[in-house]
């Protein structure tokens, strides 16, 4: 079938947007072609709707779409928030529309209650008990004199629809929210209008969703076709949302409205007392739910601060809640938060008067967390209910770009969340629109095919709080300890329900958050170790398992290492590069060191590169042991010229264990070194360098932005010696200096040797040093901030802290020529260095 077009007109609380859509090939493309503010005005005689003047910026949207579209534009369709109406007379809309947050409705609230009860009217309507229903108001326009010269009440997309036909009709979804519809029928509760004294004159007939009303007569469009979608615009997002059986839809905007699509109403006492809802959906099932306040009460406080003079946009704040520990939590369904104004000082109120709620980045945070404690009280309260056992969480609309929430909302429910598609209301318009005349044809679950071709959905797992916290708190600790981990270096992760959540490349483990672990499926991972390689045209091999294995669309990749984590078995492994250890690790005779100190209790791994290979030698190594001995590989593992891994089910032993295999190299290392007594000779001062001056035409000399000095005992000492000298020209000893201080160093004796050794090292190399050596005087690191000419000094005098280690207990083994390429020109450590310098 060619290429074919529709219009969705979609207006939100706040916004609205004029959206084309272009069937073709099986999807669905849209194109906004025009966005105009929704926002009601507050005027003398309450807060009203310029209807007239949306009409008007609707009409601009359908020309432009009009002007956009490439394929014929064989349809449109109007969806709109719900409640709201405007009032024919004989000549027209009598009056600007009141808002639905106009403080009218409670007083037209407790005159329906004077007529009927509350639990009389949800068994006839089924609808949750919220002042801004429909029925509140016409009571409250009933009192007012307001209807005695209505000729028609319409519902604000039906308004807008006769507007363009010249045809007055109520659409079965949005009819469904005014709380005057038979759930049951679809018709109007007309034993119910007559008891409230609502002239039965004013009620249009009832449509059901997808119905062809008619041609348009006004405007750009004139000749197009009208379908009453959806008109609801939660209808259409939940045709548009991605659902299956079982699953929880979340309509995230100004509105978070909760629930689950049924086959038929819920109109019992339990029902009513949860304060759920059932809201008509498209063909004929019911949309299952509860509204809860959404994000409104964030656009209200951005609003708040602005007035203040801060400016401050929504993914800003976002950003910064992520830092935010603890947070207080509110009542975010509490009626006291519907009206505009001031939302901080509510938000207080309804937290005890926290003075933490002042700071935005706490603000935001706090209403993520309160939203998502909604999520899981009313999704518990659906399935109590229904008995159906959710299985996921669907959320589309404009908070399905919300990270942070939607990450919350998995691990405070503890399903799993989908998100996306954030254009669910417009694909449903344009979904609906298409079946109505011809273009698709189906049950919502065929539509919902072109929904999953035509778009992305970003997946979020419930996070396992308790491994989380332990892995977190184990990184932490030893991120934050310069004896294990320098900058971005060594990784560390969590196992549960057969997922492996791993620290992020480039992320330091001292800093390390739950939020930044990476979740990836185990047995993707466990089985890519026995399979061949990938293809070498997918690029790097680690990073293309990593792809396959990742259970989210977060935008950090995961730690290089991620297969050995996968292949030890145990909860938590914990990857460090601790100077001393890497004394063994580090040296020719590492394998006899580590057997003599250790026996079995450590196992020794040979160098061999990163990635696939490494982890394939380390299982390899794993399973020689338990043959030769009959036990499990130990918790403890040398990786020769890397570092020191441990593992467990319990965190506390694996950081005794790492303290314990430190101690013991410590306490050797102290006695290789007395019974040596190797040679550590004191710089003359005649002979002394001026190293401020080197570090200055050394920084000049590369164009770097700052320097750092080390002219401490081993970094003057060490170079002059035998051992020391032999250190410098050798080469790097673990990946982390090449990444972070580069393969060799500049090697000086003062101010006037730094030019023509750099044109030597350049011409050898074909790169700048990062650090330079004056051996008696000390060493120089630069880089491009305070920050990483910091962080390159100290892993290089990491790195003599090794060398002499390694010294006095036997030889340095530096990575060869190979190994040492391999790292230099290896994607992942170059990424690695990007976000470590970013």
């Amino acid at each position: 079938m060619a290429a074919q077009s529709v219009i969705a007109v979609d207006l939100g609380a706040t916004s609205g947007r004029v959206v084309l859509g272009t069937l073709a090939g099986g999807r669905i493309d849209l194109t906004e072609v025009h966005r105009f503010s929704t926002a009601a005005r507050q005027t003398d005689d309450g807060l009203r709707l310029d209807v007239a003047g949306l009409f008007a910026e609707i009409q601009t949207g359908i020309g432009l779409a009009m002007a956009a579209a490439t394929a014929p534009v064989v349809s449109l369709g109007i969806d709109c928030w719900a409640v709201d109406y405007g009032l024919l007379g004989d000549d027209g809309l009598l009056e600007q529309p009141f808002n639905y947050r106009d403080p009218r409705t409670e007083h037209g609230r407790a005159l329906v209650r004077e007529r009927i009860s509350e639990a009389e009217l949800y068994s006839r309507v089924g609808l949750q008990d919220v002042p801004f229903n429909t029925v509140n108001q016409l009571a409250d326009d009933l009192a007012a004199g307001r209807l005695d010269r209505a000729r028609r009440f319409l519902l604000l997309p039906d308004l807008l629809a006769s507007w363009l036909t010249g045809l007055e009709v109520a659409e079965r979804t949005n009819a469904s929210t005014t709380a005057l519809l038979d759930p049951l029928t679809g018709q109007w509760d007309w034993e119910l209008v007559d008891r409230l004294g609502l002239p039965r004159r004013i009620f249009p007939e009832v449509v059901e969703p997808g119905t062809l009303l008619g041609t348009i007569t006004e405007g750009p469009a004139a000749g197009v076709p009208l379908v009453a979608v959806g008109t609801h615009d939660t209808a259409s997002a939940v045709v548009g949302a991605p659902l299956a059986d079982d699953d929880v839809f979340i309509s995230s905007g100004t509105w978070s409205l909760v629930g689950m699509e049924l086959d038929a109403p819920i109109l019992t006492e339990q029902s009513r007392a949860a304060d759920l809802t059932n809201e008509g959906g498209v063909d004929g099932t019911v949309r299952y739910l509860k509204n809860v306040m959404g994000l409104w009460i964030l656009s209200e406080a951005v609003r708040h601060w602005a007035a203040e003079g801060r400016d401050l946009s929504v993914p800003e704040l976002v950003a910064a809640a992520r830092t935010v520990r603890d947070a207080p939590h509110f009542d975010a369904m509490h009626p006291s938060l519907l009206p505009p104004g001031d939302m901080v000082s509510r938000v207080k109120a309804l937290a005890g008067g926290d003075a933490r709620l002042d700071d935005p980045a706490v603000f935001t945070r706090a209403l993520i967390e309160s939203l998502a404690d909604a999520y899981a009280d009313v999704i518990a309260e659906i399935s109590a209910i229904t008995g159906r056992s959710p299985r996921r969480i669907v959320v589309v609309g404009g908070g399905s770009h919300n990270t942070l929430l939607c990450q919350r909302a998995a691990d405070r429910t503890g399903l799993p969340v989908s998100a996306g598609p954030v254009e669910a209301t417009a694909l449903g318009n344009c979904l609906i629109q298409a079946r109505a005349v011809g273009l698709l044809a189906g049950s919502l679950t065929d539509l919902r095919r072109t929904v999953m071709a035509s778009t992305t959905v970003t997946q979020y797992l419930p996070r396992p709080e308790k491994e989380l916290a332990a892995i977190t708190a184990l990184s932490n600790e030893f991120g934050a300890n310069p004896a294990f981990a320098r900058a971005g270096g060594g990784n560390s992760s969590a196992k549960a329900d057969g997922v492996l959540w791993i620290k992020p490349s480039g992320v330091s483990m001292g800093t390390l958050t739950a939020e930044d672990l990476v979740p990836l499926d185990l047995a993707v991972l466990l089985d890519s170790l026995d399979a061949p390689d990938p293809d070498p045209a997918l690029g790097d091999p680690v990073n293309h398992i990593a792809t396959l294995a990742r259970r989210d669309d977060g935008p950090r990749r995961p730690s290089v290492e991620i297969l050995f984590h996968a292949l030890i078995p145990d909860t938590y492994v914990l990857h460090s590069h601790p100077l001393l250890i890497n004394a063994i690790t580090c040296n020719a005779d590492g394998e006899r060191l580590t057997r003599d100190h250790f026996g079995d209790d450590v196992l020794w791994v040979p160098y061999v590169d990163p990635g696939l290979p490494l982890a394939r030698e380390i299982k390899a190594r794993r399973e020689e042991f338990t043959a030769r001995t009959g036990r499990p590989a130990p918790s403890a593992t040398f990786l020769m010229n890397h570092g020191l891994i441990v593992s467990g089910d319990d965190p506390v032993a694996v950081a005794e264990e790492s303290y314990r295999i430190l101690r013991r190299i410590e306490d050797a290392v102290a006695a290789a070194a007395a019974a040596r007594e190797a040679e550590t000779p004191a710089a003359a001062e005649a002979e002394l360098a001026d190293l401020a001056a080197v570090a200055e035409e050394f920084r000049a000399a590369v164009g770097a932005a700052a320097a750092a000095t080390d002219d401490g005992d081993l970094a003057r000492a060490f170079p002059v010696t035998e051992a020391g000298t032999r250190f410098l020209v050798e080469g790097p000893l673990i990946p982390d200096q090449i990444v972070y201080a580069g393969s060799f160093p500049l090697v000086v004796t003062g101010v006037a040797e730094v030019q023509p050794r750099l044109a030597e090292f350049r011409e050898a190399r074909g790169v700048d040093p990062v650090v330079t050596v004056v051996p008696g005087s000390g060493v120089v690191a630069v880089g491009d901030s305070e920050r990483s000419a910091t962080t390159a000094l100290q892993v290089y005098v990491d790195a003599l802290t090794v060398g002499h280690a390694a010294t006095a207990l036997g030889r340095v083994r530096a990575l060869d020529e190979r190994e040492r390429r391999f790292i230099e020109t290896w994607e992942a450590e170059a990424y690695r260095r990007q976000v470590a310098k970013a």
